[in-house]
């Protein structure tokens, strides 16, 4: 039910395909500005990814006991309500009756009612944070490292931006026919048959947040992709390796090259 909502909301909101929504109410608050994600891509079907929270941010994978100093601004965003119809055959709705698992029998259409109130959205100076991260290396000892250095389908990303709630808000659902006017029940508890259910969440809940990929090389130095053409990752041995090769290979070229044409030369005179 709150996955649905949040994704919804992105959906809505746009913002070039960056935003990414909050899987699950439970979660909400590991996905703060410099707090670290796991991104990995689900399967080669599905052309979408899956981030999985960490219960680190990015200093805690940083050598030294220095902090991050850069600054995170806050402004409002916009106020957020929504009511929409959804059918029950589309797959949208087949995920809210997954999610929320309330009784659908002799209804065709699923109706969902979303109360956020003004989203305020909370995001890192990039700039500097470029400037504090130019000179610190990654420590290659951390647990998360270790762990998402030994799959290759892994990238560590940091949260640069989260939108959160500034009031107490309220999601609710209710199955029904289409044409019917759709009613809304919150905390209704007089409904022996299940069609209607509500949630309350609290203020400052994050429900959609953006990141930016870390790049890691091996001497411990790491890049903030802070561009969609820029890919994260770890530099691996091969890759090194390959790059080595790849440039010997264009020296023996170059110099090859000069001797041909030295030789012509020689000849003539």
């Amino acid at each position: 039910m709150f996955a649905a909502a949040t994704k919804s909301f992105v959906k809505q909101v746009g913002d070039g395909g960056r935003l990414v929504p909050v899987p699950s109410l439970s979660e909400a608050d590991k996905y703060q500005p410099l707090s670290l994600v796991v991104k990995k891509k689900r399967c080669f079907l599905f052309p979408r990814y899956k981030f999985t929270s960490t219960p680190f941010t990015l200093k805690d994978i940083l050598l030294g006991d220095r902090e991050i100093s850069a600054g995170i601004s806050s402004y409002q965003l916009l106020n957020y309500e929504d009511e929409s119809d959804v059918s029950l055959y589309g797959r949208r709705g087949n995920h809210i009756v997954n999610d929320v698992g309330i009784n659908v029998t002799g209804s065709d259409s699923i109706a969902v009612k979303a109360s956020f109130g003004v989203v305020t959205k909370h995001e890192v100076e990039v700039s500097t944070l470029l400037k504090e991260i130019t000179t610190r290396k990654i420590n290659f000892d951390h647990s998360l490292i270790r762990q998402s250095r030994s799959s290759r389908k892994a990238i560590l990303c940091v949260v640069m931006e989260s939108i959160r709630t500034t009031r107490q808000c309220s999601l609710s659902v209710h199955a029904g026919i289409r044409g019917e006017a759709m009613r809304f029940h919150f905390m209704d508890e007089q409904n022996p048959k299940g069609r209607d259910k509500a949630i309350v969440f609290p203020a400052h809940t994050t429900i959609a947040f953006s990141v930016f990929e870390l790049f890691i090389y091996l001497d411990g130095a790491f890049d903030l992709c802070v561009t969609s053409v820029s890919k994260g990752g770890f530099e691996r041995e091969e890759t090194a390796t390959f790059a080595l090769l790849y440039r010997l290979r264009n020296l023996l070229f170059e110099r090859s090259m000069s001797i041909e044409d030295f030789v012509p030369s020689q000849m003539n005179t």
